[in-house]
């Protein structure tokens, strides 16, 4: 008798715990919003079906020992599943909150001094005057920054100069004078003069906040969700010293991705980082395109190739190209091909593709991507490189469930290590459509071409660079592309 009442007693304890787990687990489904209602009423109706029958053995007197505990086992089941699973979705939720919207960007400045200087960190300056150059396109105050410095270097006095090249050359000349600059343009800087960076040494690094999401005042979003609605992606990538996401860095990679959610067609228009335009907001001598970031960040990139380009961007994903190698490692590695008919061997040397398919794992992706001198058409191939790194992730993540099953290791590859004005219900909408349909997405990729030449700059003035006189056939042909993949 009393074993009876024992196993009541469970039985009771239990169909209570696994009502509280699965109305927690169905709301936290619902409020997600990532499952198509094929699968979400299904499911809530077997949930339904089962706590109906479990609540009649349970409170039944006649129901045997053995159909008692065979339904305690089953609860027990679904129970530590469905918590699980809740614990998953919050992690997910989390995820999503942190990374879209509640992203902080951050300016980076970094304060240099002679390499052979005595001075080694702040504690050595002295009431300093600190030179810095005042940045054509602006994301942080005067006042902001003279406040942070301030706070950092005792009695410091930041001294702003409009001429960058005297500010970069007088730590170089001047013993002891220090400069802060911030990374975008240091990074252009050294980019230019390859030398300067032996000649220097980094001995603080000062992280500012932006006000305001980066690329919030170039942003076409409508109401609609991007499974919704065609549009066009700005896939931006920085290949930048730090390991932050600094508001200003080098745009080496420049790809519009117009995307056709209904026919699940995406075409990549790459566009090479040297191309020759005028900076949006700017006169008189035009520039590289990857001048836009270091100057301007992901703002001037996306103001500048829509008026390159003559589309509206909608949404943009900016990230560091170490972001490609923890994503390719977090789905076990891509195939790329490599078309020539010799060896290509990575700058790095660690990676080899041979003729044909190579399979790769994150840091051969990435050097895959990066590669550009062992072809003659340089930094155009480096492009359709790229490009096929972009078409092979969207293959591997979108067949075969690899969404689901990897979504978890995905996650810690991207996590802080992106900015983007994509929201949460455009990431839902995305998940709930591939899940809706599982096929895979036909990628196509086209590229802006264009002349070798040397030619001043904007940012460069005073010194040639090598640039890319665009080819504006292959401009006009991009953008009727693009046109008709949104128009499908």
């Amino acid at each position: 008798m009393k074993d009876r009442e024992t196993l009541n007693l469970i039985s009771k304890i239990l169909l209570a715990l696994f009502l509280v787990v699965a109305t927690v687990f169905m709301i936290r489904i619902a409020t997600m919003a990532f499952l198509p209602a094929k699968f979400f009423y299904p499911l809530l109706l077997v949930i339904v079906i089962f706590a109906i029958f479990f609540g009649f053995f349970t409170f039944y007197r006649r129901s045997s020992r053995v159909t008692k505990t065979v339904f305690n086992i089953i609860s027990i089941v679904l129970t530590v599943v469905m918590a699980f699973s809740t614990f998953k979705i919050n992690e997910i939720a989390g995820f999503l909150n942190k990374n879209l919207e509640n992203h902080k960007t951050y300016s980076v400045y970094n304060l240099i001094v002679k390499k052979d200087s005595k001075i080694e960190g702040l504690n050595d300056l002295n009431a300093p005057e600190i030179f810095t150059y005042e940045e054509p396109v602006k994301e942080i105050s005067d006042v902001k920054l003279t406040e942070t410095v301030e706070n950092k270097v005792k009695n410091a006095n930041l001294i702003f100069k409009d001429d960058l090249s005297s500010v970069m050359e007088r730590v170089v000349r001047i013993a002891d004078t220090t400069a802060l600059i911030n990374n975008g343009t240091y990074e252009s800087y050294i980019s230019v003069n390859e030398d300067y960076e032996e000649k220097i040494k980094i001995i603080a690094t000062f992280e500012i906040e932006v006000e305001g999401k980066v690329g919030d005042e170039n942003s076409n979003v409508t109401s609609d969700t991007i499974a919704n609605t065609p549009f066009i992606l700005f896939i931006n990538g920085i290949d930048t010293r730090t390991d932050m996401m600094p508001a200003h860095s080098l745009s080496d990679v420049n790809i519009l991705a117009a995307v056709n959610p209904k026919t699940k067609k995406i075409l990549l228009v790459a566009i090479p980082r040297d191309t020759y335009v005028q900076l949006h907001g700017t006169t008189g001598l035009m520039d590289k395109l990857t001048h836009a970031g270091s100057r301007g960040g992901v703002n001037l990139s996306i103001s500048t190739i829509e008026d390159f380009m003559g589309v509206k961007i909608d949404r943009y994903i900016r990230v560091n190209f170490n972001f490609v190698k923890d994503l390719v490692n977090s789905i076990g590695g891509i195939t790329v091909t490599n078309y020539e008919n010799y060896t290509v061997i990575a700058a790095d040397r660690a990676c080899k593709f041979t003729p044909g398919d190579n399979n790769v794992d994150g840091r051969c992706a990435l050097a895959f991507a990066r590669e550009r001198k062992s072809y003659k058409t340089g930094d155009r191939h480096r492009g359709e490189n790229q490009e096929q790194v972009i078409e092979r992730l969207v293959d591997k993540i979108s067949k075969d469930s690899n969404l689901i099953k990897n979504y978890s290791t995905i996650m810690n590859a991207l996590n802080g290590s992106f900015d983007t004005n994509i929201t949460t219900e455009d990431i839902t909408s995305i998940v709930r459509l591939q899940l809706e349909n599982m096929s895979g997405w036909k990628v196509e990729s086209y590229n802006v071409n264009g002349a070798g030449a040397m030619a001043r700059t904007n940012s460069y003035p005073g010194q040639d660079l090598y640039v890319l006189m665009p080819d504006v056939n292959t401009v006009t042909t991009a953008r009727k592309k693009i046109e008709a993949i949104l128009a499908e």
